[in-house]
Formats: structure tokens, C-alpha cells, sequence
């Protein structure tokens, strides 16, 4: 069976397709962007040609010259709000000669990149340094990697271009509630972390209807020195919440209540109120309309603000209880905060909240898709390790910034039929130039954060679909020690689809840049698209036409 699928979030599609058998003198595929609304036909650049040849100046050329030699592609040239279909077109012959082959013709159904249309909102950057384009757009040291100085003094330039390209859509998303609230005469409550982006804090300096709970940044606070005397001197309501080492306030939230004193919506999510926030670490928002999430939310930020500097033991023991499931446009919605143990310390005895992510993962069908920070151990690298033991056939991809996190879920990961060790991999930058490739940049300055998304999605097209996000960093040190919430949102299909289309971006990404870095000989000059219809040959066996690595995105037939 031939079949191709189209998936989208606020900022980009994910189109996949499949065949029965090899298409002979295939040489990949042309991919056209179909505009749903006008008939526009576009066919999608690629950067990287044949083999033996070039591209310094990293000019695009067209899929119809430059194929695709894979069975998915990610369309970033898309525009946002817009709504498109995609058509798959073998590509046949000799590199210099190439021919449609519209027997074999694929069309998508239509995909349309926006937030979301009912009561739950998602917003994805992309705040993904170790690229190409990026490697082109800012000036380069003597050793030919892009100068990070040069970037940082961008990004926190509000409206420069390069800054709301990384940016994309989420600082919409993270002000989404302030404009609401200034429109309509409502307020806005925030608990942050770090806090040193100039256009998020000048909004809030004109916003007299809101009122901040804002951490302590590390010991010395470096990151929320200038915003946090800044919101003081405005008279700004901001309560300082400066926890003791080892313990953070990691939240990353915001209540709406309206001109009435009603909650009426919530932003959470991965995002901290930064330059780097927005720009280098690869993140996501949402905002739920729900009066009864917003007010479980508003509570909390209450018992935030009441417990000062301690995380007291009456704090902790409150946060310690399953909250009744929400229904939001029939999907449930269960919600955890952080810290919510009996202990002040991390031990290895799963808290509450975790012990009902595990589960979630255990029950997973078909697909576990995650992005991590740094987890640590324990954490969801045992879980999902040990659900990829129990299912050798499960749909595992994941990726992180912490390398120490690969290396444990490959400890972890028995050598049964089915498993890989590329399944998880760690964030990776091009160091050498090669081919058609330059040095990049893989974060910027000292900062460690690349991959600073939470999230977990299990089976993401089925109707038993599971989505988990917010600021909790997916391991037992965030239950134990640090203020967090969570957000573990069932049936919710398209929302699955727009945050599993963000997993596989920030993946696929980086998969081919760490299998590049752990294999001897893999950066060649010669490296490039093959020049014969060999290349299909890794994804087919005499058992599985269309390797099964694609199988998540189909329905079963």
C-alpha cells in the first residue's frame, strides 16, 4: 500500500509517505507545498545535492533537482496560519536528468499550521542552534564556528529579524494572557524562574494589573538581577521567592482572572522568560481555557505566595494529592505541582506525580516520543527504557541535551529484536567542515540548556493519546526539590499531533548530527545524496517493505 500523511503545529509540518516495495530508479522524492486556499503549487527547497559537489554559498535549491532520499520531510518554509497539502513525486533517472514518476504520485490530506482552534493552544519555536541556516546568517571566529557574540547581542534585540525567526510564534503565546488582560480589564498572576528578556519584561513594566512571583536564578540570582530591581522600581506587584541551594523555583506559568475575579485561563509550558528562552533552547507554550484548571492554578500561586522561602512540609503535603481530572474539549486534563514530598532531598522512591507518568508510558501501544533537559536519575530515561525492553516493537524517539542521559538509556537498553541505539539521541552540532556542511553552533556561550523542552507523547494519532508538559524536568529531583507543575492531557489527538510533529523536528534534527559524531568516517568530503536508486535499500527487508520506523504516523490498516 502507498499512502502519505501530513501533521502541523503553530510553526511547521511533518509530511510522511510509503511504498510497498523500491521504486526503481528512484533517486527520491520532489515534495510540493499545495496552498488549500488558492491551489498555489510550490515544490520545497533542499540545501544538500549529490555527492562530489557543493553548496558554500548554502543557496536552496528545489526537491524536483535535489530530492529528498528518505520517507519524511519537515516543511519550515511553510507560513503560519496558513493551511496546505503536500504531494510526494518519485524522482527517476540520472542526477542531471531527473523525471517525474506520476504513477507513483502521493497527496496529503490538509494540515493547517496554527495554535489550535477550540480551547487548548500549543506554541513551538525554534530556538535550535546547531544549524546550517544559522551557520550562514552570523559571522564566523578564525575557526570558522559562528560567533556566539555576535548572535546574543541579536536576540535581545527586540524586532530584529534574526530574533523572532528563532523566536517563531511562542512570545505571542507567552503574551497571549497580557493582552488579553489589558483588553478586558482583567489581571494576570506569574510565577517565573529566570526572567531577563527585555520586550517580555517591558511589557510587564507597563502592565500595572499583574502580579509576579519570581524565583532566585542559582545562589547569586545573576540571570533576574536587572528585571527583578526593575519590577521593584515600577512598583510592579512582585514577591520575591529566593529558595535555599539545590532548591529552585522552576515554574513557568500564568493565571488570567477576569474583570469579574474569575480564573479564566492558564499559560505553562517550558519557557523561561528569557533571551535564551526564546531563542537558543528549543521550547513550547500552551494556554488552556478552562475556568476550573485556572482556578486549581490560581490556588496554587496562592500557596506559592503564602509559603514565602521555605517549601514547607504543609506546602509539600498539599501539593501531595491526585487533583480530580478537568474535561477540556473531551479530552481529561490531570494536573501536578511540585515540590510534593515528604523529603527535602532526592531519593530513588518515585514521588506521586511521576509514579502516574510511568504508568502512562507502560500502557503506551504503539509510540513514545519525549524531549528532555537534563532528567537525571531516576527518571522517565528508566521508563520509557523499560517499556522499549517489555514492546521491542514500540516506536521510540527521544532526545536530550544531557549526553549522560543517552548514555544511560543505551545501559538500559536490552539488545532485543527491534531495539536501536539511535532511538534516543543527544543534542549534537556539526564541529567540522566538510562536504556541504560548516561548523556550527551548538549553544551559546556557557549556557547548557539546547533541548529545554518537558514533554512526553504517547500513541499521538490514536484516540488514546496522552500529552505531557509544563516545567517539571521529567525526574525525581523536581518532585523532591524544586517548585513545578504538570500538565498530563489524555485524548487530546490533534493537540498529540502538533506536540509530536515538535519531538520529531528537535529529533530528527539531531539524529543525523549524533550519528555523525559517534561514527568513525562518517564526515567525508563525499558525502551527499547517492547517485542510484541503492539508497532506498536501508528501508527494506525481504520481510518489511517501507522500514517500520514511519509506522507511528499511519493508521493501521
Amino acid at each position: 500500500m502507498k499512502q502519505a500523511v501530513a501533521f502541523a503545529n503553530n510553526d511547521v509540518s511533518l509530511v510522511a509517505w510509503r511504498y510497498d516495495k523500491k521504486i526503481k530508479n528512484c533517486l527520491g522524492f520532489a515534495i510540493y507545498r499545495i496552498d488549500a486556499k488558492t491551489g498555489e503549487k510550490t515544490a520545497l527547497p533542499s540545501w544538500v545535492g549529490f555527492k562530489g559537489r557543493t553548496n558554500p554559498q548554502w543557496e536552496p535549491k528545489d526537491t524536483t533537482i535535489w530530492p529528498v532520499q528518505k520517507f519524511s520531510w519537515n516543511d519550515f518554509t511553510a507560513r503560519r496560519g496558513g493551511s496546505y497539502l503536500y504531494e510526494i513525486v518519485p524522482m527517476t533517472g540520472e542526477p542531471d536528468n531527473l523525471e517525474r514518476d506520476d504513477n507513483n504520485r502521493l497527496t496529503t490530506g490538509q494540515v493547517d499550521l496554527v495554535p489550535g482552534r477550540e480551547h487548548i493552544r500549543a506554541y513551538f519555536n525554534r530556538g535550535i542552534l546547531s544549524t546550517q541556516s544559522l551557520a550562514h546568517k552570523v559571522p564566523t571566529n578564525p575557526d570558522g564556528t559562528p560567533n556566539y557574540k555576535v548572535l546574543r547581542d541579536r536576540i535581545d534585540q527586540p524586532g530584529d529579524p534574526l530574533r523572532n525567526s528563532l523566536a517563531g510564534q511562542i512570545t505571542e503565546g507567552l503574551t497571549s494572557l497580557l493582552d488579553r488582560a489589558k483588553k478586558e480589564g482583567g489581571e494576570c498572576y506569574c510565577a517565573l524562574y529566570e526572567f531577563n528578556d527585555p520586550e517580555l519584561l517591558q511589557v510587564l513594566l507597563v502592565s500595572p494589573f499583574v502580579h509576579v512571583l519570581l524565583s532566585n536564578a542559582g545562589t547569586k540570582d545573576g540571570t533576574n538581577v536587572g528585571a527583578r530591581q526593575s519590577l521593584h522600581d515600577a512598583q510592579i506587584d512582585i514577591s520575591d521567592r529566593m529558595l535555599k541551594s539545590g532548591h529552585i523555583g522552576h515554574n513557568k506559568f500564568m493565571v488570567y482572572v477576569d474583570s469579574t475575579g474569575t480564573p479564566r485561563a492558564v499559560l505553562s509550558g517550558s519557557t523561561n522568560w528569557t533571551f535564551t528562552g526564546l531563542c537558543t533552547q528549543s521550547n513550547n507554550a500552551i494556554v488552556i481555557e478552562s475556568e476550573e484548571i485556572a482556578r486549581i492554578y490560581m490556588d496554587y500561586w496562592n500557596a506559592l505566595k503564602s509559603d514565602g522561602n521555605a517549601q514547607s512540609a504543609g506546602f509539600r503535603a498539599a501539593n501531595n494529592r491526585e487533583i480530580p481530572s478537568v474535561t477540556v474539549d473531551n479530552s481529561t486534563v490531570d494536573i501536578w505541582f511540585s515540590p510534593n514530598t515528604k523529603y527535602v532531598s532526592k531519593r530513588p522512591e518515585a514521588p506521586s506525580d511521576l509514579e502516574e507518568v510511568a504508568e502512562e508510558i507502560k500502557k503506551a501501544e504503539k509510540a513514545v516520543l519525549f524531549l528532555a533537559f537534563k532528567p537525571g536519575r531516576p527518571s522517565i530515561i528508566d521508563y520509557v527504557a523499560q517499556a522499549q525492553n517489555d514492546k521491542p516493537g514500540l516506536f521510540v524517539r527521544g532526545a536530550a541535551t544531557d549526553p549522560e542521559a543517552v548514555k544511560d538509556y543505551n545501559v538500559l537498553l536490552y539488545d532485543k529484536s527491534g531495539n536501536t541505539h539511535d532511538t534516543v539521541v543527544a543534542a549534537t552540532a556539526i564541529t567540522d567542515q566538510f562536504s556541504y556542511w560548516q561548523k556550527e553552533l551548538l549553544k551559546l556561550d556557557q549556557s547548557f540548556a539546547i533541548i529545554h523542552d518537558k514533554i512526553i507523547v504517547i500513541d499521538p494519532i490514536s484516540d488514546k493519546s496522552v500529552v505531557i508538559t509544563g516545567s517539571h524536568n521529567l525526574g525525581n529531583q523536581a518532585s523532591y526539590c524544586n517548585d513545578e507543575n504538570m500538565l498530563i492531557i489524555r485524548k487530546n489527538r490533534a493537540l498529540a499531533g502538533m506536540y509530536a510533529v515538535h519531538v520529531m523536528d528537535v529529533y530528527n534534527h539531531y539524529r543525523w548530527r549524533y550519528h555523525t559524531e559517534q561514527t568513525t568516517g562518517a564526515k567525508t568530503s563525499d558525502y551527499g545524496l547517492e547517485v542510484t536508486d541503492k539508497w532506498q535499500d536501508r528501508f527494506y527487508s525481504s520481510t518489511k517493505p517501507a522500514r517500520n520506523d514511519l509506522s507511528v504516523w499511519f493508521e493501521e490498516e
